[in-house]
Formats: structure tokens, sequence, C-alpha cells
């Protein structure tokens, strides 16, 4: 455990415009901003510094139908500014500092600001310090994960033992290679003819049947939209295109847009459909597909018959926590929820025999994607959801000289194509070794 002082944080705001627009839930991306906090700290009287960077995904940490999309990214905004407003001076371990400043910033944001939404600007400032606490110990963040620098065992929930959260940390390995999950939007095209003439032009794969021809992807998370028939009409177009793959895994997303009745009737489609057989035998789990408001007020239904996983529910700490309590099967891990408790999550889900999924937020190629890579990659998810280098940018409001410099030191993760900086895929995944370096996500 290493004790820290906050000196100084700031943060700044990169433009992203989607290669492709994205929908998910009740909203299509288009454009938004990219944070990202530079912090100063002190550690044994030497300074160090730590950066992160994290999408701001309009209506997902706030969907309350009131709200605009562009408002709930100024919501986010505000969260940052307060979080990097509140935490110069904070001291100690990065978990007791990171948990204060979470309570801090959720008295500061206006009543009724989601948990999500209050709590984005402190895993933002979170992911700073760690890359800052690794930089001070020369190691990279899977050791220093290891050797609880960030003093987890001192700061454990009620739910979790020493002895668990040690064995946890104590099994995490050095980063090797990522299987990527492709997201397939609801209203992407999935063959080449539905490719429309306003697709880009620049060499890369546009439709699922070019993804998979492309890159080798054999994992897939399908977004559903919360209507029983239109789904699993989706899904039949889906398995069409995806049923030729070797080792093919699947998982559905309804981002919250199904009442309880209305599920039943889709999980009951989905069974009695014969040609959606493929799908049933790849499923891993559904995501999410309950309200968060709702999702853990009972227990799951025990003739439910497949796997639920929380996302948007996993809005605090202990959260995951209260889900196993309610028999829900498992939890998606994301930075932009806190890193450090996707560390407590995998120690509960090891504990339990739970899942633990890896989940993106749209997280463009650069220190975002690194970041979020290291963490899952730490947490020993099975494939992760990928999906920014798809939809999104390749380092997008990145100076040339920062472009130049994450090629050049991570080889094994990029490749420009066509003077964009892209993932460099190859039968589904990506080599990550190069993360294996000081600091949290690299250069």
């Amino acid at each position: 455990m290493m004790r820290v002082r906050i000196e100084e944080a700031e943060w700044s705001e990169r433009a992203v415009v989607t290669r492709l627009p994205f929908r998910f839930g009740a909203i299509t991306l288009r454009e938004t901003g990219e944070a990202h906090c530079r912090l100063r700290i002190v550690v044994n009287g030497t300074e160090a510094e730590g950066r992160s960077a994290q999408l701001m995904v309009p209506r997902w940490f706030d969907k309350r139908e009131e709200l605009t999309g562009p408002e709930t990214v100024e919501e986010l905004r505000e969260s940052v500014r307060t979080a990097c407003a509140a935490a110069p001076g904070l001291e100690g371990p990065a978990a007791a500092i990171t948990e204060d400043l979470r309570s801090e910033v959720r008295a500061r944001m206006l009543e009724g600001t989601p948990g999500l939404a209050a709590e984005y600007g402190p895993a933002l400032v979170e992911m700073a310090l760690i890359d800052a606490i690794c930089r001070a110990a020369g190691l990279p963040f899977w050791k220093a994960a290891t050797a609880d620098l960030f003093g987890l065992a001192g700061h454990l929930p009620a739910d979790l033992g020493k002895a668990d959260l040690e064995g946890s940390l104590g099994g995490i390995k050095a980063p090797a290679r990522l299987r990527l999950r492709h997201t397939v939007g609801y209203d992407s095209p999935l063959t080449r003819d539905e490719v429309g003439p306003d697709a880009p032009q620049d060499g890369l794969p546009v439709s699922l049947e070019e993804v998979i021809e492309r890159h080798g992807v054999s994992a897939f998370k399908i977004k559903l939209k919360g209507e029983p028939e239109a789904d699993l009409a989706r899904l039949g177009a889906v398995r069409a295109v995806v049923d030729r793959c070797a080792g093919l895994a699947v998982t559905l997303d309804a981002n919250e847009q199904y009442g309880a009745a209305e599920f039943a009737d889709f999980l009951r489609g989905f069974r009695e459909d014969a040609g959606l057989a493929p799908l049933r035998d790849a499923l891993r789990f559904v995501e999410q597909p309950f309200d968060r408001a709702e999702a853990l007020s009972a227990p799951v239904p025990e003739d439910i018959g497949v796997p639920l996983v929380i996302d948007e529910s996993d809005d605090r700490r202990d959260a995951f926590a209260d889900a196993l309590a309610l028999d829900w099967s498992g939890t998606s891990i994301k930075s932009g929820k806190g890193v450090l408790r996707a560390l407590l999550n995998k120690a509960r889900a090891e504990a339990a025999g739970a899942l633990l999924s890896g989940e993106d937020l749209t997280c463009q190629p650069g220190l975002a994607w690194q970041q979020d890579t290291a963490m899952a990659a730490a947490c020993g998810v099975r494939d992760v959801e990928r999906n920014g280098h798809h939809f999104a940018g390749g380092m997008q409001g990145a100076p040339e000289e920062e472009v130049a410099a994450r090629l050049a030191a991570h080889p094994d993760i990029y490749v420009s194509k066509g003077g964009r900086p892209g993932l460099r895929i190859e039968a589904g995944e990506v080599a990550i070794g190069s993360l294996d370096c000081p600091g949290f996500g690299g250069i």
C-alpha cells in the first residue's frame, strides 16, 4: 500500500465524431467529447504525474427522459469539474481517497443525479491516480494491483474477506492477448448489401459480414431494443451472418429497455425459435434487461433460464454484492465505473463462482482503450466488448506527436491504416503485451 497526496488535478476535452452512427438504447451516438485528466501527486516526498481518458457517452450514465443527450454530457462534464476541484489535498491510500472523492462529488452534484453520472468524474480521477502510483513505483498496473499498492485490503466492503481479495489479486497475470467481442448495434448493417452510400470510404469494414471476414472475430455483443418481436427478428438476421463462425460466443444487451412481462415473452420466443439455436447454444449471458431503478428490487425469477448480469445497476461499490444476493449471475466492469471497483468485483465473482464481463463505453483507441484493456486483462475476463475502433475514431483529437508515440510504443496493439491509427486485429484478438510497462495503460 502506498500513501499519497493529490497536489493538483486538471482536465481537458477532445472532440470525437463517430466514424459510423452507433445506436444503443434510445440514442444514436454521432459525436461527443473525450475527457482527459492529469493528476500530480506526492509519494514519500517525490512527485509523480498520472493521466487518464474516457469518452463522455450521452444518455447511458443518465437515461432520464427529460434530459437531452447534450444535457447528459454536460452533466458528466460537471462531474469531472467537481471531482478535479475536490481532489487536491486528499491523501491516504488510493482506495480510501477515491471513496472519499465519490462521496464528496455525489454530495455536490444536483439532487437526482444518477450514481453512475455522479461517479464518472471520480472514476476518471481514480484512473489518473492509479497511473501516477504505478509510475511512482515503476510498475505496470497488473503488478501494482497484485501487490495491492492501492490499499484495497485495508478498505474492504463487508461482504468480501481479506483472504478472498488477496487470493484474487495474487492471481493476476501479465497482459498477453485480448479477445474482442464485437458490438452489433441495433441499426448496424449486417451485410455488404445493407451498407449505404454515405458509409465512410476508408477501406475499413462497415458491415458485420466485413468485420468477420477482415478481422476473424467470432464473439459478438448484440444490442436489443426492448420489443420482443423486433428483437427476435433482428437475432434471426444476425444468426444468418455469424453462425458460420467457429468458436461462436454471443452476449445480448438490452440496456434497461425490458419490463418483466415483455422480457419473459422475448425469452419464450428465443427458446422456441428453431432458427435461433446457434445463438442459444453460444449465449453466455444477457446484460441488464431491466431498468436500474427496479432491477435490484426483487430476486431474479427462478425460471429465467439464462444468466443475467448487471451493468447500469452497478452504480455503487456494493451493487454487485446486492445483485449476487438476488441471484443475478454476474456483473460487468468498465473503467468508467471505477477500476478499483472492478478489482473488488473480480474477487467477489471468483468467491461466488459468478460471471465477470468486460464491456467498454465505445472507448476509442488511445489512452482510454489502453487503460480499460489493462484493467480488463488484469481482471481475467474471457473476452471484452470492443467497439470504439469500429464506430468511433482512432485517437481523435490527439496531437500528431502523441499518435506517433503510441504507435511506436505499442506496435502489437496499433497499426496505421490509411493514416488513421487502428487496432492490429488477428483472428479476432489483439496482442497487448506492450501494456506490461510502468504506468496504467502505458504511453
